[in-house]
C-alpha cells in the first residue's frame, strides 16, 4: 500500500508516564519508549512485552451528560450458548508498533512510523486506546490478540481492527478533525457490518464528529488487508475494519486523545460487541470477499484511467496479459491494481480485461513461516 500518512521530522521519544489508575493498571511493568531513529530507517527496538503508558496530563475535562451516561452503561458479555461454543476472538492491531518488525516484502513499511506531534510517535497512543479495548473486550468474554504492525500470514479471527490515530500539518491543521472507520476493498458482508457498527458506537459514546473527508483509497487498501498484495496480511474472510479515532494535530481531538483514551476504547469496544452479538457465529457466505478473481488485460491491452469513464485522465497504460486485481466494479468497470510492480490504481473497462479464474495472491513467493 502507499502510505500517505503525515511523516514529521522526529525529535528524541520523552519517556511517557502513567495516566491516572487505570492505564496503569493496564499497563503496568512496561517499559520506557525507545530512542527515535529519522524517518526513512527502522526506529529504535521498541518493547516487546506491554508497552508503555498514555502521557500525563491536566485531570480529564468533564464530559457531557449524555457521554457520562453512555460511559456508565454496563458492556454487553457475549455468553457462550450451544451456537457459541467457543468464545469469539478479536485482533486488535496497534497501528505502527513495532514497525521495524514488518517482514522483507514489507522492507517500505518500515519507515511508517505515522503521526508524530510534539514528542509523541502515533503507537504511543494507538497502544494506549488498544489496550483499553482489550480489558473491556476481555471482560464481555472474548478472546484478544493484541497485535503489533506485522501481522502473521493469513491472520483468522471473528473481527480484526487496526487502531490509529490521524494528524496533518499545514494550514488545515487547526480545523480538519473527526474520526473514520472504513473496509477493505472487496470487503464481505461481515467486513460492512463490522464497520458500521463500529462507527455508529463511536460516535455514539465519544461525540466526535466524522472526518469530512472520509476514507481514502489508502485506507481501503491498506497493507494488512491486501492479501492479492502480500503474504502478510489477514485472511480475506476475517471480516476486518480500521478506525482512525481523531486528529492529534487538531486541539479537541488531541484532548479526547491524550486526556480521555479510554473514552475512545469504550467506543470502540461497544462497536465491536455490537457486531459480535449480532454476527457470531458467522457463515462462510457473510465472511466471504465481494468481487472476481484475478483479471488480465486482453490481446489489445489496456487503459486505466481516473475514473469510470474514457474522458478522465489516463493513468496508466497496461500490456497484453497484464495480471490486474479488482477491487470494486460499477456499470462495466472494474477499478484495479496492476498486480505488481507500481500497483497502479485505475478504472478499466470491461471490454479490455478478461476473467482468468486465477486466485488472488502476491506476485512474490511465499515466504518460509
Amino acid at each position: 500500500m502507499i502510505d500517505v500518512r503525515c511523516h514529521v521530522a522526529p525529535l528524541r521519544v520523552k519517556t511517557l508516564i502513567v495516566l491516572g489508575a487505570l492505564c496503569a493498571m493496564l499497563l503496568a511493568g512496561c517499559a520506557s519508549p525507545p530512542a527515535r531513529a529519522s524517518v526513512g530507517a527502522g526506529v529504535g527496538a521498541q518493547p516487546t512485552g506491554t508497552p508503555v503508558a498514555a502521557p500525563t496530563r491536566a485531570p480529564p475535562p468533564t464530559a457531557t451528560a449524555f457521554i457520562q451516561q453512555i460511559a456508565a452503561t454496563a458492556l454487553p458479555t457475549v455468553a457462550p450458548t450451544p451456537d457459541r461454543q467457543a468464545p469469539p476472538r478479536v485482533g486488535l492491531q496497534v497501528g505502527h508498533w513495532r514497525i521495524e518488525e514488518h517482514p522483507d516484502e514489507m522492507a517500505q513499511l518500515r519507515k511508517f512510523s505515522g503521526v508524530y506531534y510534539r514528542g509523541y510517535d502515533e503507537w504511543e497512543l494507538n497502544i494506549v486506546i488498544a489496550q483499553a479495548v482489550q480489558a473491556r473486550l476481555e471482560a464481555a468474554g472474548v478472546t484478544v490478540d493484541l497485535l503489533p504492525a506485522n501481522v502473521p500470514m493469513g491472520y483468522t479471527a471473528d473481527a480484526f481492527l487496526s487502531i490509529h490515530v490521524d494528524g496533518i500539518t499545514g494550514a488545515t491543521a487547526a480545523t480538519r478533525r473527526g474520526w473514520k472507520v472504513t473496509m477493505p476493498f472487496r470487503a464481505s458482508t461481515a467486513s460492512q457490518g463490522l464497520a458500521a457498527a463500529v462507527g455508529s458506537a463511536y460516535a455514539a459514546t465519544t461525540g466526535l464528529p466524522a472526518d469530512t473527508e472520509q476514507a481514502s483509497n489508502n485506507l481501503r487498501a491498506y497493507y494488512a488487508f491486501a492479501s492479492y498484495r502480500y503474504w502478510h496480511s489477514i485472511a480475506p474472510t476475517t471480516p476486518a475494519a480500521i478506525i482512525e479515532c481523531g486528529f492529534m494535530t487538531h486541539p479537541a481531538d488531541r484532548k479526547l486523545i491524550f486526556e480521555q483514551p479510554e473514552l475512545l476504547a469504550e467506543g470502540i469496544a461497544r462497536g465491536i460487541l455490537a457486531y459480535l452479538a449480532e454476527s457470531y457465529p458467522l457463515s462462510a457466505a457473510a465472511r466471504a470477499p465481494v468481487g472476481p478473481g484475478m483479471l488480465r488485460a486482453n490481446a489489445a491491452g489496456a487503459t486505466l484511467y481516473t475514473r469510470a469513464a474514457t474522458t478522465s485522465a489516463a493513468v496508466v497504460r497496461v500490456a497484453a496479459g497484464q495480471r490486474l486485481v479488482p477491487v470494486d466494479m460499477v456499470a462495466g468497470w472494474y477499478l484495479v491494481f496492476t498486480h505488481g510492480g507500481a500497483w497502479d490504481l485505475g478504472w478499466v473497462r470491461g471490454a479490455e480485461v478478461v476473467e482468468t479464474g486465477e486466485g488472488l495472491v502476491p506476485p512474490q513467493p511465499r515466504p518460509q513461516e
